[in-house]
């Protein structure tokens, strides 16, 4: 391989520092924030464990509960993108996590499903545009060949929560079985996880910059490179209309993928404990709550360094399908897996497989909409795959509390999700998406690139 000229090596040195600049910026703080959001978002699974007796809620309830978050969150994302377009990501992001810690803390009061129902509603409606705002917020900072790392360090926020929050919630449960300060023990746990989202909005609205040219930190020459770049990236569709994403058929494809993938993730995350809890009991065993949480942390350890590691790959390779559909297929294997584990540890790694998978995807998946897509249009087509694939949050758990009630085991909503998964993965080969701008080949050779470590 030819040495690059002093031209590309100026222009790489230019783009490791103008990213790392950035990085150090705006990465803690939003996955910090995505932390959080995932903590409000799934404290329900390992709260389920004392919450369902003191409220009466069968598994078809529990799962109805679970999943109506996503209905508040599908109506009002593309909305929320739009309104964070208009008044800026630093206003509106702080809102979204200062609302949201409003209404986690205020679950805390529920006393029946009804309530329980409201409340998941209210929160889907609090956090709605986080994840796309997000992804689309760093369209404006990170030019394409950096963005699928940049996600999945952003991501590292929900792998952390994966990781933490269930020993962090079991430790709460089991330190107060019997409540603390009046409350419940689950109950204990809402505000005690709800309370600190609100500091976060906070740190938000003091840290963020709406977009590079308005930051101070960094120079006149790397603002104008970093708009150069960023310009040149994007594709042309919807530039002069944003809502052209609404009925744009690639849009409306992805969203089903990213339906398909959220379906599996979600039921991982709200029935992982009950799972672990339902063969180790059929085995003789009883953990308690917090072993339980704590081998339903196990899985996020593995899901943390695949998802980097993917994701710097794929940036790498500039591929993006493949990048996509593998990790698909391979939480599809796991999960089919899972369902016929008859001893915990070999659940444990089924369960680890499936969300190594489904934590691998969003990093290459994000990054195919902005190929096609320009402008306003980004956003508005980020947040509707988003928004409408996120409605697998509500229909893979409603579902599967259903079967689990129906046929007394997870077996078959197991095989189902897996199909999904499998499904998800084949769209993302439909020839229309052998158009995009990108070179989609898995096997010519990488680019030189620093390590994930070095993203920052």
């Amino acid at each position: 391989m030819s040495s690059p000229s002093p031209d590309e090596a100026a222009d790489d040195q230019m783009r490791k520092t103008v990213r790392r600049k950035i990085a150090w910026r705006v990465i803690p703080v939003l996955a910090f924030a995505y932390l959080m959001a995932n903590l409000e978002r799934t404290n329900l699974g390992v709260a389920s464990l004392s919450m369902n007796a003191s409220l009466g809620l069968t598994t078809a309830t529990y799962g109805l509960a679970a999943g109506l978050y996503f209905v508040g969150y599908f109506v009002f994302e593309v909305p929320s993108n739009l309104a964070m377009a208009r008044y800026g990501a630093r206003k509106w992001l702080a809102r979204i996590a200062i609302t949201w810690g409003l209404v986690a803390t205020a679950t805390a009061a529920v006393q029946g499903p009804v309530s329980l129902y409201v409340m998941r509603i209210l929160l889907g409606v609090a956090e709605a545009g986080l994840f796309p705002g997000v992804v689309f917020y760093f369209t404006l900072w990170f030019i394409p060949r950096d963005r699928a790392k940049m996600i999945a360090l952003f991501g590292i926020g929900a792998t952390v929560s994966g990781l933490a929050g269930p020993p962090l919630a079991g430790a709460i449960l089991s330190l107060w079985p019997h409540g603390i300060l009046g409350l419940e023990d689950w109950r204990a746990l809402f505000v005690l996880e709800g309370l600190p989202s609100i500091i976060v909005g906070l740190l938000i609205w003091k840290v963020l910059v709406d977009s590079p040219d308005k930051a101070r930190w960094l120079t006149g020459a790397e603002k104008a490179w970093l708009a150069e770049h960023i310009d040149s990236s994007t594709g042309t569709a919807g530039s002069r209309n944003p809502l052209h994403a609404l009925t744009d058929i690639r849009v409306l494809l992805l969203s089903l993928t990213y339906f398909t993938k959220n379906a599996g993730g979600y039921v991982l995350v709200f029935f992982m404990p009950q799972i672990i809890q339902t063969l180790t009991v059929q085995r003789g065993a009883h953990y308690s709550t917090l072993t339980i949480a704590l081998l339903s942390a196990i899985p996020a350890v593995f899901a943390a360094f695949t998802a980097i590691t993917w994701a710097a790959h794929s940036d790498r390779r500039q591929e993006r399908r493949w990048h996509s559909a593998i990790p698909l297929c391979l939480a599809g294997i796991g999960i089919i897996w899972a369902a016929s584990a008859t001893h915990p540890i070999v659940l444990l790694i089924a369960l680890t497989i499936a969300s190594a998978g489904i934590g691998s995807v969003s990093g290459a998946f994000f990054q195919i909409p902005p190929a096609f897509l320009a402008g306003p249009a980004v956003a508005v087509g980020i947040a509707t795959v988003n928004a409408t694939g996120n409605l697998g949050g509500f229909v893979g758990p409603y579902l599967f509390g259903i079967l689990k009630d129906t046929t007394g085991s997870f077996f078959l909503g197991n095989l189902i999700l897996a199909a999904l998964l499998f499904l998800g993965a084949a769209i993302i080969f439909l020839p229309m998406f052998r158009t995009q701008p990108e070179t989609f080949d898995v096997t010519r050779p990488a680019k030189t690139d620093p390590s994930p470590a070095d993203a920052a």
